[in-house]
């Protein structure tokens, strides 16, 4: 786990992103990624159906090093965690890296995250329990929709 976690918030304008992997945890980084306006490079062999290619620039390949050598921030979502580590271990240190297999070995991890207009709410148990901190936000939801009248996407 991270010692002393530094939350920020990323504009990821000219940011080039890169997502290892086709699979369901693809899709939920890939759908968070096309939201923040980036056009994200996916390098897997297959997508699940659920992965909207017109949205992304698919390699239809496994992971070599050669196609995130220019990129700014990697997720490594495959289901081999020998590939998500090596991913991580031959990122750059100017690149950012979230192994979704092991956030011991990442350089950052998502939030839970709440976003409207005007708001955006974030929770983490950093990296402990995903699941709780999905819990939590929900609750944050339901209290702050009906508090303020506020709409969550």
């Amino acid at each position: 786990m991270m010692k002393a976690p530094y939350p920020i918030i990323l504009n990821l304008d000219r940011k080039r992103v890169a997502v290892i992997g086709g699979g369901k945890v693809a899709r939920r980084k890939i759908k968070k990624i096309v939201a923040a306006g980036v056009r994200p490079t996916v390098i897997s062999p297959m997508i699940i159906d659920d992965i909207d290619p017109s949205q992304i620039d698919w390699v239809k390949d496994s992971y070599h090093r050669k196609y995130v050598e220019k990129m700014d921030i990697i997720i490594a979502c495959t289901n081999d965690k020998a590939v998500n580590n090596q991913v991580k271990a031959e990122a750059t240190h100017f690149q950012l890296v979230n192994n979704t297999s092991d956030k011991t070995n990442s350089d950052f991890y998502n939030l839970a995250t709440l976003s409207s207009d005007d708001m955006f709410i974030s929770v983490s148990t950093v990296g402990r329990s995903p699941r709780f901190a999905k819990k939590v936000k929900n609750e944050i939801k339901e209290c702050v929709s009906k508090k303020f009248n506020k709409e969550f996407d």
